[in-house]
């Protein structure tokens, strides 16, 4: 608890340790796993096999700034890699109540990559870690949540794990799953996810990565050209960060705008989503422009389209949250659009680029909004986000 307001932390990640795939994932798939060559900051590095890793694919590397920056902000917790008990301590050190965690870049989210290229190891690889974020969260399942991986690469194997993962395992989400190619996720195999989302009363988490590295003109690889360039280098990584502002909430506003137009939310009126990382500001723009596209002066929807019952921004009210983070410059205008509700809190924690855990909340605290717009903020809508398995031990 923090100044008197229970904290629900909706967006944060797990670190998981070098170990993950051959400890977890079972024995008769632990000689197809791709190797982990070695840990890169938080990343897994793995080792080029030329079928699941590419021989050639971009590595990226951390700089030791960025290490000690990881040791300076995170201290115990980086040195322990981040154990559910030095979290736990974390946790009650900043008035964290309730910890929702998600995998991390190349780590958990791995496995769900994976099942594009393998469905059968892709599969395994999710299973493994659902269990291992499982054990990870029984040091005090009260406080401690994940958010289960999924196979996209097949559709049954995909709701098989999901209600796996949440009936037996306690997940309190599923991430919305990566398709292969030329597969979409209005196609009605997908809709037994949907309605097990409805049935067993969990929400999507549509967690923003990037799309594609839409701005990076210059290949990853260790061509002779770009290690002796050093003005390339420069140019990429500054590309880096155009990629990283624009990408994750273009990421967000594409799939929460495909979930409206193809009319999964409009058959599906009990599904919840959560829009994760990729701040909230955006979200009056995106819902006003989309409304007017499908019943304003902008429709592209002729009289041969049928159109939708509803406006976006009502099925966004009746379906859907978004997470802020503390220091949002627009803060007070979405919460104002949305009279406070549909607006969860995340910290990040513990990304690199996430806030110093202890300004997180004094941040939200300046926020020139209301008493009850914090508690909504902070509690009220993760509950309803995430359903009773949010208040419960799994």
């Amino acid at each position: 608890m923090w100044k008197g307001f229970k904290v629900i932390d909706a967006d944060a990640h797990m670190h998981e340790p070098e170990y993950l795939w051959d400890r977890y994932v079972e024995p008769k798939y632990r000689d197809r796993v791709p190797r982990v060559a070695f840990m890169d900051g938080i990343r897994m590095v793995y080792e080029a096999d030329g079928k699941i890793v590419e021989k050639g694919e971009p590595q990226r590397h951390s700089t030791e700034a960025e290490k000690e920056q990881m040791e300076r902000k995170y201290g115990e917790a980086y040195r322990t890699w981040w154990s559910p008990q030095t979290r736990l301590k974390v946790m009650d050190q900043h008035g964290w109540d309730i910890q929702v965690c998600l995998p991390t870049a190349n780590n958990g989210n791995f496995a769900y990559r994976v099942a594009l290229k393998d469905v059968e190891l892709g599969a395994a690889m999710c299973r493994a870690y659902n269990n291992w974020c499982h054990e990870y969260c029984g040091a005090d399942p009260n406080r401690l949540k994940f958010v289960g991986v999924l196979p996209g690469g097949d559709a049954g194997e995909m709701v098989k794990e999901a209600r796996r993962a949440v009936e037996k395992l306690g997940a309190v989400s599923v991430r919305n799953p990566l398709l292969p190619a030329g597969k979409w996720l209005h196609e009605a195999e997908y809709d037994r996810l949907w309605q097990l989302a409805c049935e067993l009363d969990f929400p999507i988490s549509v967690h923003a990565e990037y799309p594609h590295l839409r701005f990076q003109p210059f290949e990853y690889n260790n061509d002779a050209q770009f290690v002796a360039n050093a003005d390339l280098r420069k140019r990429r990584v500054s590309l880096r960060g155009l990629d990283h502002a624009l990408g994750f909430p273009f990421d967000n506003m594409t799939t929460l705008g495909y979930f409206i137009f193809t009319g999964i939310l409009e058959r599906f009126p009990k599904l919840r989503l959560g829009l994760l990382e990729s701040n909230s500001g955006w979200l009056p723009f995106w819902l006003g422009r989309m409304d007017d596209h499908t019943h304003g002066r902008n429709s592209v929807l002729g009289e041969s389209v049928e159109r939708l019952p509803l406006q976006p921004t009502e099925y966004f009210m009746r379906q859907c949250s978004i997470a802020c983070d503390s220091d949002e410059r627009a803060l007070k205008q979405v919460v104002e659009y949305l009279g406070g509700e549909n607006m969860v809190w995340n910290s990040d924690y513990p990304h690199p680029d996430a806030p110093e855990p202890a300004e997180a909340l004094p941040d939200l605290d300046i926020q020139p909004i209301s008493e009850e717009a914090k508690r909504k903020i902070l509690w009220d809508n993760s509950v309803k986000l995430y359903g009773p398995r949010i208040l419960g031990a799994a």
